[in-house]
């Protein structure tokens, strides 16, 4: 019987668990959508960047995802200041 393998949920943990990841994005004030988003997404690239590399750091992904994802929301919201974006 095989152990499964179970992550500290640092950065550097490859792959991290989804738990992990839906903590790290609500403690930088992000959604679960948000975070289940960016986990399904690294998962079908089989946590590999853009040039075929394995993921260092998650965790720096993610707090660029987040950051792009506030960054759309400010510049979407001041071009449509009667709707309200979550």
């Amino acid at each position: 019987m095989k152990a499964e393998r179970c992550s500290a949920g640092f950065g550097s943990d490859y792959p991290p668990d989804e738990i992990h990841v839906r903590v790290y994005f609500l403690q930088q004030g992000a959604t679960e959508f948000d975070a289940h988003a960016f986990f399904h997404h690294l998962k079908t690239k089989s946590w590999k960047n853009d040039q075929g590399a394995l993921v260092k750091n998650w965790k720096r992904l993610a707090w660029n995802w987040i950051w792009q994802r506030s960054w759309i929301s400010v510049k979407h919201y001041k071009e449509h200041p009667d709707e309200i974006v979550m």
